[in-house]
C-alpha cells in the first residue's frame, strides 16, 4: 500500500472543463504542504476539486482508455476479444481469468484508485479546516467531494471484496490500516451520499453536466442500496431519478452519447474543445491488427432488428471484425464526452429492486421502455421471477456494454457470474474476486488473507 498513501502528488492543471488558471498542488501528505494556501478561499479550493475530476478522467478505473474497468472488465467477461496481445500480457491474462497479483493492470486498478481516494481525503480535510470558505460553500465543495470518493470506494469492494476503508490523510497509520468487511464499506458509502444529497441541488453548476449533482448521487445510492439487498430504498431512489423532468430516455439511441443527451445524468469533458473521448480512441478499429473486437457472445446476445446492434457496434471491413461504436468520433469531436451515468441504469436498479421484492410484473413493463426504445417487442407479463431476473441480465448486457464494468458488476450482484462458463472455458467461482496486489500485501500484511486467483 506504499503507493496508495504515501506521498501522492497531483499536479493540477485547474479547471479543463471551463479555463486555465493558477496552478497547485494536492495530495502530498498535510505536513508537507501550505493547506492553508491550497485552501484560503473557495477559487482555490475549486481548483484542487477540478483536479479531482481531471485525474477522474485521465487516470483512475473510470477511464475510457485500456486502464479503465470498461476495457479491463470487458476483456474479464464476455464483451472484449484481445486482437493483438503478446502471449501472457495483461489483456491475455484478463481474457482467461488468470489474474496474477503481481501484474501491471492488478496494481495499477489498486494504486490509482488509493491515489486519487488519498487525494480526495486531503481536499476534505482541506476544507473542512479552512477558514477562508464560508459554510455554504464547504457544503457543495464536500458533497462533491463525498460523491467521488463513495464512487471509487464502492467499485473497488465490488471488485475486491474487503478492503482498506480510511477518510485520513495519515499515511504512516495508512500503511498498517487492515480490511473492512465489504458489507461495511457499503454503509459507510452511503453515508457519504446521504451526507452529498442533503447538500447537492439538482443543478450542477453547469449547462454540460461535467460536475456530479444530487440526481447522481441519488443513483450511486440506489445501487448501494442493491449491493446491500435494500431493495426497498433502492426502489425509492432510483424512481426519484426517473421521476426528475430533468432526464428522460431518449428515443432515438443513435443520440444517447451525444453531449446533448437528455439520458444523460453525468459526463466528463474532454482534454481540449475537439478531443475524441477516450473510448473512441480505444474501440474503434483503424487497422487490422487493432487492440480489441468485440466477443461473439456479446454479438450473439443481440437479436438482428435491435437498433443497439445497428447503431452502437460497426465492422471493420478489411476482416469483418466487430468493434463498439457508441462513440463515434475519433477526431475533430465536438458532440461527445465520456458519459459516467444516465437515466437508463435507474430504469434497471428499479427493476432488479422490484424482481427481489417478488414484484417481477410490475418490473416487466420498465424494461420493455428501453426493448422498445432499441425496436425490440414488450417482454410478455407472464415472465415467472427467475425468467424476469434473467431477461433484465440479458437487456442489460446489450445496453450497457463497455460501460464501467457493468456487465461483471450486474453479474456478481446476481450471483450469475457462472454465465459466463459457456464463452469463457477458464472460469471459476473464485474469479469473482480480484486478488489482491503482491506489493500491496508485502508492504502491509493486514491485507491478508489473500482472495483466491
Amino acid at each position: 500500500m506504499k503507493n496508495i498513501f504515501y506521498s501522492s502528488m497531483l499536479v493540477i492543471s485547474i479547471l479543463l472543463f471551463q479555463s486555465c488558471e493558477d496552478t497547485i498542488k494536492i495530495g502530498l501528505p498535510t505536513d508537507q504542504i501550505n493547506t492553508e494556501n491550497v485552501f484560503k478561499d473557495k477559487r482555490s479550493a475549486t481548483a484542487a476539486l477540478a483536479d479531482l475530476y481531471i485525474s477522474l478522467r485521465e487516470a483512475s478505473l473510470f477511464s475510457g482508455n485500456s486502464q479503465g474497468i470498461g476495457t479491463s472488465l470487458g476483456l474479464y467477461t464476455d464483451e472484449l476479444e484481445p486482437i493483438f496481445s503478446f502471449p501472457g500480457s495483461d489483456d491475455i491474462q484478463l481474457f482467461n481469468n488468470s489474474l496474477d497479483p503481481t501484474r501491471y493492470v492488478i496494481s495499477t486498478l489498486w494504486s490509482t484508485s488509493y491515489s486519487n481516494i488519498y487525494a480526495i481525503n486531503s481536499f476534505i480535510n482541506g476544507v473542512t479546516n479552512s477558514d477562508g470558505i464560508t459554510s455554504e460553500e464547504k457544503e457543495l465543495l464536500l458533497a462533491q467531494a463525498y460523491v467521488l470518493r463513495a464512487m471509487y470506494y464502492q467499485t473497488l469492494t465490488q471488485i475486491y471484496g474487503d478492503i482498506p476503508y480510511t477518510t485520513s490523510t495519515n499515511y504512516k497509520a495508512n500503511t498498517k490500516i487492515i480490511k473492512t468487511p465489504a458489507l461495511e464499506v457499503l454503509k459507510l458509502i452511503e453515508q457519504d451520499l446521504l451526507k452529498a444529497i442533503e447538500a447537492l441541488s439538482y443543478s450542477d453548476g453547469s449547462s454540460n453536466k461535467y460536475y456530479p449533482n444530487k440526481a447522481v448521487a441519488e443513483l450511486i445510492l440506489a445501487k448501494n442500496y442493491l449491493l446491500q439487498k435494500r431493495y426497498e430504498k433502492a426502489e425509492f431512489y432510483s424512481k426519484l431519478v426517473m421521476d426528475n423532468p430533468q432526464y428522460s430516455i431518449e428515443t432515438d439511441p443513435s443520440k444517447v452519447f451525444k453531449n446533448s443527451a437528455k439520458s444523460t445524468l453525468w459526463q466528463i469533458a474532454n482534454s481540449t474543445a475537439i478531443a475524441a473521448t477516450y473510448e473512441a480512441s480505444n474501440y474503434i478499429m483503424i487497422f487490422s491488427d487493432w487492440s480489441y473486437k468485440l466477443n461473439p457472445a456479446l454479438l450473439n446476445s443481440f437479436e438482428n432488428n435491435d437498433l443497439r446492434k445497428q447503431l452502437w457496434i460497426k465492422e471493420f471491413e478489411d476482416t469483418g471484425s466487430l468493434y463498439a461504436y457508441k462513440y463515434k468520433n475519433r477526431r475533430n469531436n465536438s458532440d461527445e464526452c465520456s458519459i459516467l451515468f444516465r437515466i437508463e441504469e435507474a430504469y434497471f436498479i428499479l427493476s432488479e429492486a422490484l424482481i427481489y421484492q417478488n414484484r417481477e410484473k410490475e418490473a416487466i413493463p420498465y424494461l420493455n421502455i428501453v426493448r422498445q426504445r432499441a425496436n425490440l417487442l414488450a417482454l410478455p407479463n407472464t415472465l415467472d421471477k427467475q425468467q424476469t431476473l434473467e431477461a433484465m441480465l440479458k437487456e442489460s448486457q446489450k445496453e450497457f456494454f463497455l460501460e464501467h464494468g457493468r456487465r461483471f458488476f450486474d453479474l456478481k450482484r446476481n450471483n450469475k457470474l457462472s454465465l459466463l462458463k459457456p464463452s469463457k472455458p477458464n472460469w471459476q467461482d473464485k474469479h469473482a474476486l480480484f486478488p489482491y496486489p503482491d506489493k500491496e500485501i508485502l508492504i502491509n500484511p493486514n491485507l491478508n488473507p489473500q482472495n483466491d486467483y
